[in-house]
């Protein structure tokens, strides 16, 4: 067009030549095309003549129109973006790489990515992942890594080998997001389906996933496990004349007593109101959980010290060994539930095994 021409034509007065200018021309149908121009001046026959040489580079700039819009894309994905060398040391990264890690380009360039690792994973785990991705060319899965400031992320990475015409793997490419929060939001929906919002301990349905482990693991390894019962005595007294708000302190004191009564590898369970359960976890007979029986009723004797005033409670414990008593979960549940009903018939602050009770005919 004209405003290219006066510029080529100022170009050629200003240096007498034109070196490879970056001009659009038409061709014959109307369709624009890009070219390389270059321009000598010489003689002709005696005649002062131009010599032009054009180069059609439409190919090439619209490779180049791809390469700035990727590059543009890179700029503004919020997926963090990480290519390496075949040696695995990092060329490039995108804004949202330092987002997530807070390490600048300058910082990383060179490095291999493994200076993010958390030590969450093992070397099994990484292990495992560079077999599979130089077998297939691809993994992706969750990882999680540590930022600049020392906190721990989730992110969840796919990574993809790029090769050559010859199979040789020239880059690796890593496309990761910052998954951290679904992560927090998933544990902390998992831990209010799980636990007990008052005492913090195991609920109902985390207990009976517990009590099925057992059952399980105990009849593969053909080893006994006691379930031990337990239910307040004198906890209505306590909400009638201290309060409901008293009534919450004490279950939560009456918890922190029974997780000093039971090993770390036990389940302490609080099932509903007063009611708590515990699994205890490789017993030979009567005499383990009978000691522990024996640790929880001497801790509930002590008085609580409440702001509302002093509280007293005992407790009615029923208690069912694994395979001796019941053959699965339920049964032993009940004949744990029976045995502590018995105390309390009798008259409380005792414990009764379910082989002492009398079977129905």
């Amino acid at each position: 067009d004209e405003a290219q021409r006066q510029v080529v034509l100022a170009m050629l007065r200003r240096d007498g030549r034109l070196d490879d200018a970056e001009v659009e021309f038409r061709r014959k149908n109307g369709s624009p095309f890009w070219s390389l121009l270059t321009i000598r001046s010489t003689d002709f026959d005696d005649e002062r003549v131009n010599l032009a040489w054009i180069y059609d580079i439409t190919e090439r700039k619209a490779a180049e129109q791809q390469v700035l819009l990727a590059s543009k894309v890179l700029d503004t994905v919020t997926e963090a973006v990480v290519i390496t060398d075949p040696q695995n040391r990092i060329i490039f990264v995108n804004p949202a790489f330092t987002t997530i890690t807070e390490y600048t380009r300058d910082e990383v360039l060179g490095r291999d990515p493994s200076f993010l690792q958390s030590g969450r994973h093992g070397p099994d785990f990484y292990g495992n992942m560079w077999r599979i991705l130089k077998e297939t060319g691809h993994w992706e899965g969750e990882i999680w890594n540590r930022r600049k400031s020392g906190a721990f992320y989730a992110e969840w990475v796919s990574i993809n080998a790029l090769r050559d015409a010859g199979g040789a793997i020239t880059n690796f490419v890593a496309v990761f997001s910052d998954i951290t929060h679904r992560k927090e939001d998933e544990a902390r929906i998992w831990r209010q389906a799980n636990y007990d919002a008052l005492t913090g301990l195991p609920n109902r349905s985390l207990f009976l996933d517990r009590l099925d482990q057992a059952v399980r693991q105990s009849k593969r390894e053909k080893r006994r496990f006691a379930l031990l019962f337990l239910d307040l005595d004198g906890f209505k007294a306590v909400n009638d004349t201290l309060g409901h708000a008293a009534g919450d302190v004490l279950l939560q004191e009456t918890a922190a007593r029974l997780q000093d009564c039971v090993r770390a590898t036990d389940t302490l369970a609080r099932l509903a109101g007063d009611e708590f359960v515990v699994i205890l976890d490789g017993v030979h007979g009567r005499d383990d959980p009978a000691k522990v029986a024996g640790k929880i009723l001497a801790a509930l004797a002590r008085p609580y010290d409440l702001e509302a005033g002093t509280a007293h409670v005992r407790g009615s414990i029923g208690v069912a060994l694994f395979p001796d008593d019941a053959a699965d979960g339920p049964e032993l549940i009940r004949r744990a539930d029976a045995a502590m009903y018995a105390v309390k018939r009798r008259g409380k602050n005792d414990v009764l095994f379910a082989d002492d009770l009398p079977q129905a005919g």
